[in-house]
């Protein structure tokens, strides 16, 4: 089964398992070190619930719904 990292809660801790975004927009989270492996924490969800912030590797990173559901986690 598989499960979109916008499926997360705040609170609840994933590992990435795959990248299924454009090529572009991988990149641009690569270099910020998300990829394959990398364990994150869901923060919290703004307002209207999108974006919601995550944290990996020390950083705080808002991601749009759109580019979490493309985002797959390990079982």
């Amino acid at each position: 089964m598989e499960i979109s990292l916008d499926r997360l809660k705040p609170g609840e801790r994933a590992t990435v398992q795959r990248l299924k975004l454009p090529p572009n927009r991988a990149n641009s989270l690569s270099r910020l070190g998300l990829g394959p492996g990398t364990e994150l924490l869901c923060l919290r969800r703004l307002p209207l619930g999108d974006p919601t912030v995550y944290r990996w590797r020390g950083t705080d990173v808002a991601l749009r719904r759109a580019d979490a559901k493309k985002i797959e986690l390990a079982p």
